[in-house]
């Protein structure tokens, strides 16, 4: 069974961040924000954050143009709330999922975005479910202690209003 892990990077530093990269040995880090900037920790923009992998011995992938919790097109949204469901419905989108499990399928994968809690972040609640919908593959979430919580038990914990509010 192929496993995808999840990261979010809010409130680590960027050494602690690294460290749990390598404690789950992960290989390549793929960045699903839409907009790969951090305002508040320039550590954490695309190029900054490319740099400080590659020191790591580790990959960076961009992908929130395909995966980002902020897509451009009107037909993921609901009242200006994303809907992973139509989202799911987009050819652009399946097109990112299977390259992103085909690249989870060759080497130990975690998606990144900027919320440190899974229970926060649409990397649990869209992307990650629908990975997880692939018998094939088992999606972990680091959590904001650094442990690991399996898709279904983080979406066991959040009370379905609570999800309507992330986005």
């Amino acid at each position: 069974m192929n496993e995808l892990f999840t990261i979010g990077y809010g409130g680590r530093e960027t050494g602690d961040f690294v460290a749990l990269l390598k404690r789950y040995a992960i290989d390549v880090l793929v960045d699903v924000r839409t907009q790969p900037y951090s305002k508040f920790n320039p550590d954490f923009t695309r190029t900054s954050l490319t740099k400080i992998v590659a020191r790591a011995g580790l990959g960076y992938v961009f992908m929130g143009d395909s995966l980002g919790g902020r897509p451009a097109d009107e037909h993921c949204f609901v009242a200006g709330k994303l809907d992973a469901t139509r989202c799911e419905e987009r050819d652009w989108y399946q097109r990112g999922i299977a390259r992103l499990r085909a690249l989870a399928g060759e080497q130990r994968v975690a998606i990144m975005c900027s919320e440190k809690d899974p229970a926060n972040c649409h990397r649990s609640y869209v992307v990650g479910a629908t990975v997880a919908k692939d018998a094939n593959f088992k999606v972990l979430h680091i959590d904001k202690a650094g442990e690991l919580k399996t898709q279904d038990l983080l979406e066991a914990e959040i009370k379905p209003r609570q999800l309507n509010m992330l986005f």
